[in-house]
């Protein structure tokens, strides 16, 4: 049977539930050490059995966790759809205003944690998302390590080569004109650590290969 609500504190209910789903948040962005997901699940069944033990409208805690799904979803889309997420803060605030019949959350109290959530996942979720994806792409890229290609844009020290049918961005301590051969000794995330390569092993371009590097040179 519901106890009286006055014998607890909404806005430690509120907050409880609060930090477990943002710590469940952080899990889904920050996956493989399991103490996000143990601390976020045993703050949300806490939350949930407290809730449970009051007054509450569950139509708002779903609308709230409603709001909070859409971060969850956002890693599995690109962090492009961020904006979108963000608009979860609106069910998130909504949810937690009506949480309780009886009595209300602290409005200032609402506010803070939704200027908290969005500065949270535009400066510290947003920017992981981001550079675990250039990380991947750094792993997958590694093939590239070892093969030839040529000089597309002089590098001085910095320029473009064409490598595996793409161009990158590269790298080398000389300078390094049009058209020279080099081979692919490094890599710093997206940038390529490049040296000139032996006459021998310099790949032969057809012009198919020539009208490449033209079509992808003017998207770039």
């Amino acid at each position: 049977m519901p106890v009286d609500l006055t014998l607890l504190d909404p806005n430690l209910i509120y907050l409880l539930l609060f930090v477990g789903l943002w710590v469940g948040v952080t899990a889904v962005y920050v996956p493989g050490t399991f103490i996000p997901e143990l601390i976020s699940t045993v703050l949300i069944i806490g939350s949930l059995f407290v809730l449970a033990s009051v007054t509450t409208a569950w139509w708002a805690v779903a609308i709230l966790f409603i709001g909070i799904a859409a971060f969850l979803l956002l890693p599995f889309f690109g962090e492009k759809y961020g904006r979108f997420a963000e608009l979860g803060l609106v069910g998130q605030g909504i949810g937690s205003f009506f949480l309780f019949p009886d009595q209300t959350v602290s409005p200032f109290l609402i506010g803070a944690t939704l200027i908290i959530a969005l500065a949270y996942h535009r400066l510290i979720l947003l920017p992981t998302l981001k550079n675990q994806r250039r990380f991947n792409e750094y792993d997958e890229s590694n093939e590239v390590l070892g093969v030839r290609g040529r000089v597309v844009k002089d590098l001085d020290p910095v320029g473009t080569v064409y490598v595996n049918k793409e161009l990158w961005r590269a790298r080398s301590p000389v300078h390094l004109t049009r058209d020279t051969p080099i081979m692919v000794v490094g890599q710093q995330g997206l940038e390529l650590q490049v040296e000139k390569a032996k006459n021998e092993d310099v790949p032969i371009y057809d012009e198919y290969i020539e009208e490449d590097i033209k079509y992808q040179s003017k998207e770039n």
